[in-house]
Formats: C-alpha cells, structure tokens, sequence
C-alpha cells in the first residue's frame, strides 16, 4: 500500500522531502518498503548517501536535524523511549541539541503583539531584540517590567504548530505503513510510540502548559530552603507567549565560577539530588529535562529549576512501584527487580518472570561488581527497560522520563563530584516512602476516599433498586444471553431437526408406496388415478427438499 497522495496532495511536497533525505542517509530500503519512492517523484539531486563507516543511528539523527524542528523535538523525546527503541539509537538520539536558526525579530514582535493585543513599548519597559537562546518550539528574549523586574520571554516560533500539524498527519501515515509491511513496525508498536510522542509534543507547544508546570513546581519547591523557580508573569503569558522572571545564577555545572563566588561544587551537587529526589518520592511531580541549561545557581546558593515544559508525574501508586524497583536495584535481588518490571507496565501474566530474572541477574553483574559511586542508576534503568522490551513488557512513558531525567543527573553530578553516589542519596528518600506506606494517616486517607465512594454506592443503591422494580412492573426487562460458541451449537440443532424431518418424510414415502400398492381401492373411490400422482408429487418434493439441505449444509 503506497501513500495516498490524493488525499493528502498538500502535503506531497513534504513527502517528497523526507523521502529524499531518508535515501540521502542510505535508507533507501525503508523508503521502498513504505512507498515512498515511486519512480514519477523527481529528487533534488542530492542522492550521495553518508559515510559508509557512519551508523545507522547517527544517520538517523542527521536525518532528523535535516528535516527540521518538529523532527528535531521528536528525537530528543524519543530519546525518553528506551522501553521500546534500540539502546544505539536512544544514545543517538539523546545528543541531539535544538540546531535551528534564530527567527527575524520583525517576526518575534508580530506574534508578541497579537497575542498582547498591544504594541510592545505599551506592554513592558524594554525587549531585547538579541535573542538569549533559540530552540525547536521557542526563542528566549530579555526584557524589564514597567515596574523595573527583569523578566525573560519565550516566543514560540512562528509557523511552528502549522507545520507541527502537517508532520504529525504524515508520521501517523508512515507508522501505519510501517506496521503493516515492516516487522520492526509491528515489533515496536511504532503507530502508539508516534502518538504518544505527538501528545507530549502537543503539550511542549501550548506555553500555557509549561506556565501551569512552573506554578506547580514553584508551590512544590516552596518548603525547599536550597530550591528556587521562576514566578510566572500571568497577565502577559499565553499559548504563544511565556513571560518568566528572570532569575540571575551560575551553570550548574560550571566549577570554575561556583568556585571563584565562594559556592562548593560537592555540596551543590548533594543539594541538586536531594531536590531532584523530592520531586521524584515526594511530590510526584519531576523535571524531566535537568540539564546543566536547565539548572543554575543563584549567590546564595540556591538551585534555579528553568524550562518546565518536559516534567513527568508520579502518581501514589506509581511512586510505590518506582520505590520497588529502585529498592530492589539496591539490595541486588535480581527476582525483585523482575517483579516490579512487571508491577509497573501491569504486564500480561504470560510473561515468564523466572527467565525476565535471569536476564536481570545478568545485568547485576554488570553493574554492581562496582564501586556504589561508580553505579550509575540512569544506565541501569535504561538498560532494564531494554530487557523489558525484549519481553514485550510495556513501561509507561513515566517512567522512561524518569530513566532519562536520572541519566541526565548522573552526568551532571559527576561533573561536580565524581566520588558522589546516587543510590546512596536516593535510600534516605525511597526509605521514607516505604515507611509512609505504613503511616496510619495515609490509611486514613486511602479509607477516606474508600468511604466517599461506598458512601455514594450506597445512597444511590435505594433508587438503584426502585428503577429496576419499575422497569420490572412494565415489562421491559430484557435478558441478554450471550455464549462465545452459539452459533455452533444452534447450526448442530438445526441438523438434528432437519435429520428428524427427513425421517418423517421417509415414512411418509414408505407410506405413500403402501398406498400406491393398493391404488385400485383408492381409484374406485375417487375417481381418478389418486396413488400414482401422490407418489410421484410426495417424491418430487422429497428430492427438492433432500437436495436443498445437502446444498446449504444442513444435513
């Protein structure tokens, strides 16, 4: 099946564009497979394929940087999908960095106008026409309140959600294509990774989503002595448009200046993990993105938590299971390590548990023959979720977020203190989370939410029950049977009785040739040949009857 091009002929010219990349970087057996290349699409010529001794994951991620922004962002999220991609092109696809032309400020102030409404000089003080940095989905700007408080804006880039729709229509076309005629399409399940990566992206372009993350993680971050977040500038924030405070600090992962402003490295690596592992246990609530870019440190100190437009939520249940599966990492118990693999995708009970713990054991040995500073919990989730697959255990996208937000501050911290061990950190933080499964006020609160629903079953229980009563009285009860093999016990039924009706009908022969034997009696009675022509009509119908139950099987 090629791709309909009528339907979608405003979109033909983009097909034609990623066809003619995909055969640049010597994928032109993908290209073939999905129908992409029919001979009639003329190429632009540039048919020289990569470097022989290039990957196939690198290329891959060329090919994205190639075809643009929304493919650029759809990398890097996929990168988050280690439960269902190959551990090579995770890795690949993790470095891709937001390699993009800044937009013309001409076209920055348009979209800033039409969503104030107003002329920027009215709005604010001051906009710098310099952007601060630019990136696949929006471009920062500096800028001061009439008020004087410095702010940052994000503008999101013109075009962007236009042209995000056009790509999305066609990735859904190729993952269809592709689980119909490929075997990695259907082993990868790539038509549900493609939406689920559509929906978060989706969300990434709506800055009013990335507004309500800051508020949240600013409420949460509150009771955090170490932690800062922007305020959210509400008035002028909109889907188009976030304005930020602006908070002034030190990359976090720049030793030299956190030195020369009298800050240490080491403690300001142990306050990171700390408040990374709070919003992880505690909150439920995770920034999903903590790159050096993304964490910077104020004069005091104080960790600044920036760009909440990729965060992961935990629900209570959730940070049980994650709980689970981390304390099992660090006992080395490779058999309970299995069983919260399969706790956390709810996984098919086929799936053989004994066997997923042997794979497990194996990647034990790999990782904790090593010194516990050395251990790196980022890896090791990754790499689980990649045994997982192997089983066809689905993880939700949750907790792929969290694997790639712990790869991303394992890196991080070992820049600041390479002797510095996360599992350690992390078991103050799973332990409270083990002992509040037993503190009588979550009981309370799971059995005040029990009660609430009990409550509501049991009030609505009596017109429940009245309106079944009513309906009964006026005759409208309808029973519905249904049986997975009826069809095939009313088709036998139907034989058996075909069978006994053909008995009759034998005998009513057996009886008419009786009659036919002593026709004279019968003509002298009537008049005329009455025996024969019964016989020879009962017989008649006999045959039709006979003939049709044999053709419709009924016999």
């Amino acid at each position: 099946m090629r791709v309909n091009l009528c339907a979608r002929r405003h979109h033909w010219f983009r097909y034609r564009q990623i066809a003619d990349v995909l055969t640049r970087y010597g994928f032109v057996m993908i290209v073939d497979s999905l129908g992409l290349n029919p001979v009639h699409w003329p190429f632009s010529g540039k048919r020289a394929s990569a470097q022989p001794a290039t990957g196939w994951s690198e290329r891959i991620r060329q090919a994205l940087i190639e075809l643009g922004p929304t493919y650029i962002k759809l990398g890097q999220l996929a990168s988050t999908r280690s439960d269902v991609l190959p551990p090579a092109l995770v890795q690949a696809l993790a470095t891709l960095q937001d390699e993009v032309e800044p937009v013309k400020f001409e076209e920055i102030r348009d979209v800033v106008e039409r969503t104030w409404k107003l002329p920027i000089h009215e709005a604010i003080a001051r906009f710098e026409r310099s952007p601060l940095a630019t990136a696949s989905i929006g471009q920062v700007h500096a800028g001061k309140l009439s008020d004087g408080r410095a702010i940052v804006i994000k503008v999101r880039r013109p075009g962007i959600v236009r042209q995000s729709r056009a790509d999305f229509e066609i990735l859904r076309d190729l993952a269809q294509l592709a689980e119909r005629h490929t075997e990695w399409g259907k082993q990868y399940n790539v038509s549900r990774l493609i939406d689920d990566l559509i929906l978060t992206l989706t969300e990434e372009l709506d800055f009013k989503v990335e507004a309500a993350n800051t508020e949240r993680a600013r409420e949460n971050l509150k009771r955090n002595p170490h932690a800062v977040v922007p305020r959210v500038i509400w008035p002028l924030s909109a889907e188009e448009v976030l304005v930020l405070e602006r908070l002034e600090g030190i990359k976090i992962t720049d030793r030299e200046r956190l030195l020369a402003s009298g800050l240490d490295p080491e403690e300001t690596a142990k306050r990171f993990i700390a408040c990374l592992y709070q919003q992880i246990f505690e909150d439920g609530f995770f920034h999903a993105d903590p790159h050096p870019g993304n964490v910077h440190v104020d004069a005091e100190g104080k960790l600044i938590w920036l760009d909440w437009g990729l965060s992961g939520t935990l629900a209570e249940e959730m940070k049980r299971r994650s709980v689970n599966l981390i304390m099992g990492m660090t006992q080395q118990r490779s058999d309970k390590v299995a069983k919260a693999l399969i706790d956390l995708s709810n996984a098919p009970h086929e799936v053989d548990e004994a066997e997923l713990a042997i794979q497990v054991e194996t990647l034990r040995h790999r990782y904790y023959d090593t010194p516990l500073e050395k251990f790196q919990v980022g890896r090791a989730l990754l790499d689980l979720f990649s045994v997982a697959q192997r089983f066809r255990i689905r993880i939700p996208s949750e907790y792929t977020l969290l694997a790639k937000a712990a790869v991303l501050a394992d890196g991080l911290v070992r820049q600041l203190d390479p002797g510095l061990s996360l599992v350690e950190l992390s078991k103050p933080f799973a332990t409270r989370m083990l002992l509040r499964q037993f503190d009588p006020r979550v009981w309370a609160k799971a059995f005040t939410n029990e009660a609430g629903e009990w409550n509501d079953l049991l009030r609505s229980l009596p017109e429940d029950i009245a309106g079944a009563l009513k309906t009964l009285r006026r005759g409208e009860i309808h029973i519905v049977m249904e049986h997975k093999n009826i069809d095939m016990i009313l088709s036998q039924w139907e034989k058996f009785i075909n069978r006994i009706g053909l008995s009759f009908l034998l005998g009513a022969i057996i009886l008419g040739s009786a009659l036919v034997v002593h026709h004279h009696a019968l003509d002298r009675l009537f008049h005329f040949q009455v025996g024969e022509y019964g016989f020879m009509i009962s017989v008649l119908l006999a045959m039709v009857v006979v003939l049709h139950a044999v053709r419709k099987g009924k016999l």
